[in-house]
C-alpha cells in the first residue's frame, strides 16, 4: 500500500466531527505534503511505533529482564505475568520482525500540546509554507 493510500485511509476527520474537540484552522503549501508527513512521523513515530527494544532473541531476553524484572531463560513459565506477551514477541522476531516499546500519557492536555508540538515544527520547515490560523485549543 502506497503512503498516499495509508494516509487516506486514515483520514478520521468524519468520525472526529462528531466527538466533542475543538476545532483548528490553519493553512498549508500542498506541494508541501510529503515533508510534512516525513516531519509527522518523525515526531509522532517515538510516540506511537515506539523505539526499537529486540531484534533478536538475546535483545528480547534483555528487554524483559530490565523492563519486567523477568528471567526468561530462568523459571518463567506459561500463566506468569507477561508470558503470552514474550511468547509473542519471540514469535515476530523469529518472523523475521524488530519488537517495539513505547509509552502513552493519557493526560487531558498531552493531544493539544503534541497539536501544538507539530504546528510549531511545521511552521519551522520553510517560512511561509505553513500557518498557523486559529489553534488555539479549548476543552
Amino acid at each position: 500500500m502506497k503512503n498516499d493510500e495509508v494516509w487516506k485511509k486514515a483520514d478520521l476527520s468524519k468520525e472526529a466531527a462528531s466527538v466533542p474537540g475543538s476545532g483548528y484552522l490553519i493553512a498549508r503549501e500542498v506541494q508541501a505534503e510529503e515533508c510534512q508527513k516525513d516531519l509527522l512521523y518523525e515526531l509522532l513515530g517515538p510516540v506511537f511505533f515506539g523505539w526499537k527494544e529486540a531484534e533478536n532473541e538475546a535483545e528480547l531476553a534483555v528487554f524483559f529482564s530490565q523492563q519486567y524484572g523477568i528471567d526468561v531463560h530462568g523459571d518463567f513459565c506459561e500463566g506468569d505475568e507477561h508470558y503470552e506477551e514474550y511468547l509473542e514477541a519471540q514469535q515476530a522476531i523469529a518472523e523475521g520482525l524488530a519488537v517495539y516499546g513505547g509509552r502513552i500519557t493519557f493526560d487531558e492536555n498531552s493531544l493539544a500540546e503534541l497539536a501544538e508540538k507539530v504546528w510549531s515544527s511545521m511552521e519551522g520547515i520553510k517560512k511561509g509554507g505553513f500557518r498557523r490560523i486559529n489553534t488555539l485549543l479549548e476543552e
